[in-house]
């Protein structure tokens, strides 16, 4: 299962958002590019403990519900629904705010699997090896809505 923790997987991704431009439209989903640029910033921001994010006790924060959609169901294109807290930052300049996902990026993995981490608003608590993998999932499916 890919996982952001991985060196290859992770610079991937960060490949991926070198080639995102501003400009460019979503193939589904509301988001521009600077948007959701800001929406997995606070995503990550919140796994890290720099964002509170309040815990949901809903259908996805109960295993093995919140296993089988971290590891199995795929991400639904542009049908989720995202905690509040992830769509209030607006963007500011381009390169500021992916600079900024960048040092995110490099924080959470430099933190690895092993480490404490806080609960997840929508999963619950789950493992570091659970949140390298949502967050892998996560980049990965905002990264398609824009086509890289």
């Amino acid at each position: 299962m890919p996982t952001l923790f991985d060196p290859r997987i992770r610079a991937s991704i960060l490949d991926r958002i070198a080639r995102l431009t501003p400009e460019r439209p979503p193939r589904f989903g509301s988001f521009t590019a600077p948007q959701m640029i800001c929406h997995v910033s606070a995503s990550l921001s919140q796994a890290l403990g720099d964002l509170d994010a309040s815990l949901r006790a809903g259908p996805f924060s109960r295993f093995p519900i919140n296993w089988l959609i971290i590891y199995v169901v795929p991400w639904p294109g542009g049908k989720g629904k995202s905690p509040p807290e992830f769509l209030v930052t607006p963007p500011g300049t381009w390169g500021a705010d992916r600079e900024r996902l960048y040092t995110l990026i490099e924080r959470f993995c430099a933190r690895g699997p092993n480490a404490s981490w806080p609960a997840s608003p929508v999963f619950g608590r789950i493992s570091g090896r659970d949140w390298g993998v949502m967050q892998h999932k996560h980049l990965n499916h905002h990264l398609r809505q824009f086509g890289v």
